[in-house]
């Protein structure tokens, strides 16, 4: 009996010492992959989604600081969209100094494709009015928000 209670005892030590078996080891992993596959769209769009919206409040914070800018400079400024069709440049419209100049494309925190515009350049006059009204749409696959100006100065991001 002696022996066989020593036996056990080894027994249960090997079984703990073993660790887990190769194929537990693979129901684990191919868990982990299927979980990762099935939330990492969702993950990609959340982000892509999340950037576009950040962009959009940057070029509305944007706008109305030209709008001010030119108010309280007393000298109209312009809103030119850049050639790379992911920026935009605020510059005094009579001596063209520029003042700011913003990008959104895919190596900027934005990761934009696109930025387009309705009509550019816009100018902004020290009275508060726009030369016409402007629309900014941001896009990132496939997702888009749209920042307007008004004639009369006012900015929303719709």
């Amino acid at each position: 009996m002696q022996w066989r209670a020593r036996q056990d005892v080894e027994d249960q030590r090997h079984r703990s010492i073993t660790g887990f078996t190769a194929i537990e080891l693979l129901i684990v992993i191919v868990v982990f992959g299927v979980l990762t596959s099935v939330t990492m769209p969702t993950a990609s769009r959340i982000i892509s989604h999340y950037r576009v919206n950040q962009a959009a409040s940057a070029v509305a914070h944007a706008l109305t600081v030209a709008v001010s800018g030119a108010a309280s400079a007393r000298k109209p400024m312009r809103l030119v969209r850049g050639a790379d069709n992911q920026s935009f440049t605020v510059s005094d419209r009579v001596s063209g100094t520029v003042v700011q100049t913003q990008s959104f494309g895919r190596d900027t925190e934005y990761g934009l494709d696109s930025l387009s515009f309705s009509v550019t350049p816009v100018d902004v006059f020290p009275s508060g009015f726009a030369s016409s009204p402007l629309t900014i749409t941001a896009w990132a696959r496939g997702y888009s928000r749209q920042v307007t100006m008004s004639r009369a100065g006012w900015v929303r991001a719709l």
